[in-house]
C-alpha cells in the first residue's frame, strides 16, 4: 500500500527526471517520518512550509505509516 505523498505548486517543478511529479509513493520501513519520505523523493526540505498528514497539521518529524497521505506545500505569497 505505502504512503501517498502529494506535492503542490513549486515542489512539482523541475521533476521531469524524477519518478513522480504530483503524487508519489513512499514505502515505509518501520519508524519513518515525513522528513524521510520527502528526502527519499528528492524534495528539498528547506522548500517546504506546510505539511499535512491525513489532512491534519504536521511537521517533518511527524511519524508516518502504511496507508497515510502526506501533503507538502511550499511557501506561498505572504508566507
Amino acid at each position: 500500500m505505502g504512503v501517498k505523498v502529494k506535492l503542490f505548486s513549486s515542489l512539482r517543478e523541475h521533476r521531469e527526471e524524477e519518478v513522480c511529479t504530483k503524487e508519489c509513493s513512499f514505502e515505509p520501513t518501520g519508524s519513518d517520518t515525513v522528513e524521510q519520505a520527502v528526502e527519499a523523493l528528492h524534495v528539498n526540505k528547506d522548500d517546504i512550509k506546510i505539511v499535512l498528514v491525513n489532512g491534519r497539521d504536521a511537521d517533518l518529524s511527524t511519524p508516518i505509516k502504511d496507508g497515510d497521505t502526506v501533503s507538502v506545500f511550499p511557501p506561498t505569497g505572504g508566507m
